[in-house]
């Protein structure tokens, strides 16, 4: 399962992969991969390019492309087997807390699945500050019992942003490799 928001492509052979690691890899409930930043006119941008992925700090901070992930129906179905339609920014990572809940396994495979559209009235650039803060508090909230600052966060996620970092360093110079 996944879903695709209207601004954001997966790319050639995606599906493909995608069921072929879930044929080989039974024990993964949900995998995603790297993305490609496209703007209004499809033409790219940028790319993120993202170490393994970890549990801990998808706690804290949402870091997973949307237009990337994938998951069992199992696994949507032990997590409630619904969205969060309360939601308007936040509504993947919700899902993804979810699925930590559930007991899911989540890998990032080290492939580019998707491309994510940016343009000046998409909902990521024009809700991140109205209300995508206030919701990703309350989900850190559920998460953590409590509200937390913006440097606990940084705590949690700043080994995991430099490595991100360093990743992308190494690919813009060897992206011959990727």
């Amino acid at each position: 399962m996944a879903w695709l928001n209207s601004d954001d492509l997966l790319l050639p052979g995606s599906l493909a992969t995608v069921a072929r690691y879930f044929v080989e890899h039974p024990e993964v409930d949900a995998i995603y991969g790297h993305r490609i930043i496209i703007d209004e006119d499809g033409d790219e941008v940028g790319r993120w390019v993202l170490p393994p992925h970890e549990d801990e700090v998808l706690r804290w901070a949402d870091y997973v492309p949307q237009e990337t992930l994938f998951w069992r129906r199992s696994l949507w179905e032990r997590a409630g087997g619904r969205i969060d339609d309360g939601l308007r920014f936040a509504i993947d990572w919700d899902l993804l807390l979810r699925f930590l809940e559930a007991g899911a396994t989540i890998v990032r495979l080290p492939r580019f699945l998707g491309c994510f559209r940016v343009h000046d009235d998409s909902k990521t650039v024009s809700g991140l500050y109205e209300q995508g803060e206030a919701e990703m508090a309350l989900l850190r909230e559920r998460v953590h019992g409590r509200r937390v600052d913006h440097e606990e966060i940084w705590r949690h996620v700043c080994s995991y942003v430099h490595r991100a970092h360093a990743l992308q360093q190494f690919y813009e110079t060897n992206s011959d490799l990727f």
